[in-house]
């Protein structure tokens, strides 16, 4: 995946940034105003959960997913970077509250780690993708070195495998990021903001 930055760039850099005791970025719009992109611009917003459902769920057939790791942003120890996901089939979707997203070796698996905890659970909306347009979900990756090493049983992940409510074969989006093999649920090195229409705004966190 040919990107700006990696996400092992990115994690390396909220570790700086935790040894050093604090990170900011300026004030700004939340990451869910979709920028001035065109299609955070036009993209369809139900007034209701029911007008969703009737579109019928995004399949993985009709989503390009990908990493926008040119907003990606640190604090704290931990990296934020946008998932965004591109409608490139002909018809309107309904998407999930939240993507299923766990960090895998490699498209085929294993997995590594828990997955993904769902954050801010009372700012879910739904989302219509217009064909053609974006949608994005905030990703929040603890520094494994965070964590004891006896504890954490650094590996490097190969990317993330992602999923989504109307089921299909997970997606892998590849990019190299540190991990922890032995992370539980209880700990999750990986947590998942809800589902927002357009594009994550550079600048801005969850």
């Amino acid at each position: 995946m040919d990107t700006p930055r990696s996400l092992a760039i990115a994690a390396l850099a909220a570790g700086t940034l935790a040894v050093a005791a604090c990170g900011s970025l300026p004030a700004s719009p939340g990451p869910g105003t979709g920028g001035d992109s065109p299609a955070a611009a036009s993209s369809p917003q139900p007034s209701s959960l029911a007008a969703a459902v009737a579109t019928g769920s995004c399949a993985p057939s009709a989503l390009q997913i990908s990493l926008d790791t040119a907003s990606y942003a640190v604090a704290a120890g931990s990296a934020y970077v946008p998932l965004d996901f591109e409608n490139v089939s002909a018809s309107p979707c309904s998407m999930p509250s939240y993507p299923a997203v766990t960090l895998a070796a490699g498209a085929g698996g294993p997995v590594i780690g828990a997955p993904a905890a769902q954050q801010d659970p009372t700012a879910v909306q739904a989302v219509v993708l217009a064909p053609g347009h974006l949608a994005h979900a905030w990703l929040q990756i603890i520094n494994a070195a965070n964590y004891p090493a006896a504890a954490c049983q650094p590996v490097t992940a190969g990317g993330l495998l992602v999923g989504l409510a109307s089921g299909g074969q997970p997606s892998f989006v590849a990019d190299p990021v540190p991990a922890c093999a032995h992370l539980t649920a209880a700990s999750p090195l990986l947590s998942v903001f809800p589902m927002r229409a357009g594009q994550a705004q550079r600048g801005t966190m969850p």
